[in-house]
């Protein structure tokens, strides 16, 4: 299985199957493949990243640091 992302054609959407996959599977143009299409959760979707940054100091901390900064 290969993952790829999902561009705009025209009206149309459409996938680039990666050269190590076609080296693999012996592709050529013209042939026709069979194809399973799931979405893939990825760093594209915010709601996978959510809770998975750890922060060294809190927002408080940072918004502190940059008064300082600004001299306020």
């Amino acid at each position: 299985m290969t993952t790829t992302t999902i561009r705009r054609w025209g009206r149309s959407l459409g996938v680039v199957i990666p050269r190590e996959e076609v080296l693999r599977k012996r592709l050529k143009s013209g042939q026709r493949v069979a194809i399973a299409v799931e979405p893939s959760p990825g760093p594209d979707d915010f709601a996978d990243l959510c809770g998975t940054v750890r922060w060294r100091k809190s927002a408080q901390e940072y918004k502190e640091e940059l008064r300082r900064e600004w001299g306020e």
